[in-house]
This record gives structure tokens, C-alpha cells and sequence, in this order.
């Protein structure tokens, strides 16, 4: 009985109950109580319409080799690298980028083989089409890389001054540190455009110049061997 005379047994069940659960919560373990977070270096998780989350999901293919050092971001913030040979899974919305005296090989897995010089950085990316394909695009920040594509399936590579659409060939480019861009085709046809001209078609053995503010030059005739001499001991 409290001072008053009235009861004070109906008020202890509640308070019993509530130290019972405050003392449940207190014994859950730190690992038990984050089961349901990701890891910090996990991807993030899928959602619907978002085309990163997807890119992390499925790779696109792998750095297998590299003299010197690749770096690659993740989209989620993550850093790899590769050194020598090895296998390291590329996504979406990574970004590569070779070191000074670094160069790398990546095969994508529709079978489309890259290498990257020193000093190179670029990014993965894809456009979804009107009739549901796919459009792998690399958009080419400074540097220089080389390509062979499989098959006819359309990719893009962008510059700062130039976009270069391919099917089916084999082609080199070079950004230079104020955005010029020099293509040089060794096997198939290349088309270079940018805002100020339509697209250029440049053809196997020849090279042609993207500048700012200015149309793509004429294609002149090259040698490819001399251009892609970087390549060698990178391609597998």
C-alpha cells in the first residue's frame, strides 16, 4: 500500500517488463546488431532503375595485366589495383587509370580486348538504346588506348573534343593534356565526329585529328605498327 492506502502491485508487471527488454537490447551483440548492413567495401544493393547498383552486380570483364600499376575506383568508392598478371573484376562506372611508366590489358567479356598506356584515366559507362540494346561506351579523360573489338556490336569511345563510334575493328586514340585527339585505324572502319562536323570515316591505315572548336581533319595515311609499338609485352 502506498501513503494513501491504494495499491502499488499493478504499476510493477510494467516496470518488470520494460527492464526485461532494456536489458535484451543491451545484450545483442555488435555484429548481431549490424546484420543487416552491408559490408563497407560491399556493393551497394540493387535498386530499380539505377544502372550503377546493376554494373556492380554483373562484371563487364577483368584487368589481367599490368606493368607497373592500374588503379581502379569503383563507382562506390572502393580502390583496387592490379600489378603483373591477375585477374581483376571491372564494373560499370569504374574508373581506370594507369600511373606514370604503367600500363595495363583489360578483355571485356563480349571478348572486346583494351590496353591502356601510362598516364591514361578512363571510365566505363553504357546507354540503354530506344529498342532495348546496349551502347558500352569509354569515355577517354587523357591518354591513350588501344582496341579490338569482336563482331559488330556498337561501342563508343568520347573525348574531350571528339566521339569515335566502332564496330568490328581495331583502332588506337590519344588524348593529349589540352584534349586534342588523335585516331589512328588499324583493321576496319572508325567513324570521329564532334559538334562541328558530321561523323568522319576513317578507314584502316589512316589517322585523323580532333581539336576544340574545330571539325575533325581529313584522314591521312599512317603507319599503324609505329603507332601501337606501346603495346607490346601489355596484350596477351
Amino acid at each position: 500500500m502506498d501513503r494513501q492506502g491504494s495499491p502499488v502491485s499493478a504499476a510493477r508487471p510494467r516496470s518488470f517488463a520494460l527492464s526485461v527488454l532494456i536489458l535484451a537490447l543491451a545484450s545483442l551483440t555488435p555484429a548481431s546488431r549490424a546484420s543487416t548492413c552491408p559490408p563497407s567495401d560491399a556493393p551497394l544493393p540493387l535498386e530499380e532503375g539505377d544502372p550503377v547498383h546493376v554494373a556492380q552486380v554483373t562484371p563487364i570483364g577483368n584487368a589481367e595485366n599490368a606493368i607497373g600499376t592500374l588503379i581502379v575506383k569503383r563507382a562506390y568508392g572502393r580502390v583496387d589495383q592490379l600489378r603483373g598478371r591477375g585477374f581483376l573484376p571491372l564494373y560499370e562506372g569504374d574508373e581506370c587509370k594507369t600511373e606514370r611508366a604503367s600500363r595495363a590489358f583489360i578483355r571485356l567479356a563480349d571478348g572486346t580486348q583494351l590496353a591502356m598506356n601510362e598516364g591514361t584515366t578512363l571510365t566505363v559507362r553504357a546507354r540503354t538504346e530506344r529498342g532495348g540494346g546496349i551502347v558500352r561506351i569509354f569515355k577517354l579523360v587523357l591518354g591513350e588506348m588501344w582496341m579490338k573489338t569482336p563482331g559488330l556490336k556498337p561501342i563508343e569511345v568520347e573525348t574531350p573534343v571528339a566521339t569515335a563510334a566502332i564496330k568490328g575493328t581495331e583502332f588506337n586514340l590519344q588524348v593529349l593534356p589540352d584534349g586534342k585527339s588523335i585516331l589512328t585505324v588499324l583493321d576496319g572502319l572508325v567513324e570521329l565526329k564532334n559538334e562541328f562536323c558530321s561523323p568522319c570515316p576513317v578507314s584502316a591505315a589512316r589517322q585523323s585529328f580532333g581539336e576544340r572548336g574545330k571539325r575533325c581533319t581529313e584522314p591521312v595515311p599512317v603507319d599503324p605498327a609505329a603507332v601501337i609499338a606501346w603495346i607490346t609485352n601489355v596484350v596477351r
